[in-house]
C-alpha cells in the first residue's frame, strides 16, 4: 500500500525515507569479440626482450627459380634465397584506478570495492578489444578530402567497389551491407590465400549490419546449424562460408572514414565491419604467462593502507595495470568493409 505522506501528521513525516534497493539495475556492457580471432604470442619474462614482439613469416611459394635439369650438368640458375620478413608490435603499459574514501567505505550500501574491481576488468576489456579494432581499421595516412581519396588495399566499399568518393554520396539503401559484399570480400581473401579460421572466414560487425543481412532470405541463423558446439562467441548466422558475428565495439564516423571522402552533402553514418582471416592481427598472450608473476601480466591492485601521501588512511585505490597492444601482421589477410544501414 502506497503511503500517502500529506495524510501524515507533521510531527510523524520527518521518520519517513526513502527505501534503497540493493538490487543493481542491469548496465549497458559491450559485445567484445575480436580477442578470439587473434594471433597470440606469450611474452616471457626474463628474456631480455626491449618490450617489442617480433613476428616473422618466410616467402610465399613460387616457381619462378624452378629450371629444368639436364644429366650430370649442374645448372647456372635454380637456386632460391631463404628470407624471412618481419612485422613488430611494442608492448606498451595501460593503467587505470578508482578512488574510494575511508568514510565512503564506513557507510557504504554496497560493496564498493568489489565494483570498482569488476568495473575496472570490464572497462580494461573494452579498451583492449578497442585497440584490435582500431589496429585493422584506423589508417592516419589515408586522405579523406573530398577530392582525394587514397584507398588501401584492404578497404571496400558496399555495393560500390573500391570508389569511396561515390560511396560517401550515396543513400543508405545503395549503400548498405549485402551478401555480394561479404562474397567479394571472401574472394579477395580466398585469392590472397588467407588462411582460414577453423573452417573459413569471419565478419565482425556491429547490430546495424548484422540487421540487414538478416533480412536476406539466404541467411543461415545458429538455430538452424547442424554442430551448434562449434558456434563462435556471439555468432548469430553463417552466410556461405562466413560466420557472422556480432558487436557492439565496431568503429563508425560521420560522413568520413579512411578512404572514404569528406562531402557535405553526405548522408549516413558510416560502419566498419571487418572481414577476418587467420592471423590477420597479433596480440600478446598474457594470460598464459600470469602464473609465473610477470609484470605484464594484467592485475588489478587493492592498495588500502596508509603511506606518506595518505597519512591517515583515508584513501582506498583500486587500480589495473596492464601491458597491450595489436598489430595488422598482414594486409592480404583482412578486409574492412565500410557500410551504411537501412536501420533507423
Amino acid at each position: 500500500m502506497a503511503v500517502n505522506n500529506t495524510a501524515q501528521p507533521a510531527g510523524l513525516i520527518t521518520q519517513l525515507q526513502t527505501y534503497f534497493s540493493k538490487q543493481l539495475l542491469e548496465r549497458q556492457i559491450q559485445l567484445l569479440q575480436m580477442e578470439q580471432f587473434a594471433e597470440k604470442v606469450p611474452y616471457p619474462t626474463k628474456s631480455g626482450g626491449n618490450k617489442t614482439i617480433r613476428f616473422f613469416r618466410f616467402d610465399n611459394p613460387s616457381i619462378s627459380n624452378i629450371v629444368s635439369l639436364t644429366d650430370g650438368t649442374t645448372p647456372a640458375t635454380g637456386e632460391r634465397d631463404l628470407t624471412l620478413s618481419t612485422v613488430e608490435a611494442t608492448l606498451e603499459f595501460w593503467g587505470q584506478s578508482i578512488v574510494l574514501s575511508d568514510q565512503l567505505l564506513a557507510v557504504e550500501l554496497y560493496n564498493h570495492v568489489a565494483q570498482a574491481t569488476k568495473q575496472l576488468g570490464e572497462d580494461a576489456a573494452l579498451f583492449a578489444d578497442t585497440l584490435c579494432h582500431r589496429a585493422l581499421v584506423l589508417d592516419t595516412t589515408a586522405a579523406t578530402a573530398s577530392t582525394s581519396v587514397s584507398t588501401r588495399s584492404y578497404a571496400r566499399y558496399a555495393q560500390n567497389g573500391t570508389n569511396g568518393t561515390t560511396f560517401a554520396t550515396s543513400t543508405a539503401a545503395n549503400s548498405s551491407l549485402t551478401v555480394i559484399d561479404l562474397l567479394d570480400a571472401a574472394t579477395a581473401l580466398k585469392v590472397n590465400r588467407a588462411p582460414k579460421l577453423r573452417d573459413g572466414y569471419v565478419l565482425v560487425a556491429p547490430p546495424q549490419l548484422t540487421r540487414d543481412l538478416m533480412n536476406d532470405d539466404d541467411f543461415l541463423r545458429v538455430s538452424s546449424y547442424s554442430k551448434p558446439d562449434a558456434i563462435y562467441k556471439g555468432e548469430v548466422g553463417r552466410f556461405f562460408g562466413v560466420n557472422v558475428i556480432e558487436t557492439t565495439n565496431a568503429l563508425s564516423f560521420g560522413t568520413a572514414a579512411p578512404g572514404v571522402a569528406t562531402n557535405s552533402t553526405a548522408t549516413g553514418s558510416v560502419y566498419a565491419a571487418l572481414l577476418l582471416g587467420g592471423q590477420a592481427f597479433g596480440v600478446p598472450h598474457l594470460t598464459s604467462i600470469a602464473a609465473n608473476g610477470s609484470p605484464f601480466a594484467p592485475k588489478v591492485t587493492v592498495l588500502d593502507a596508509p603511506d606518506k601521501s595518505d597519512r591517515y588512511g583515508q584513501r582506498t585505490i583500486v587500480s589495473f595495470k596492464s601491458a597491450f597492444t595489436s598489430k595488422a601482421l598482414n594486409s592480404d589477410f583482412y578486409r574492412v568493409i565500410f557500410s551504411k544501414s537501412n536501420y533507423s
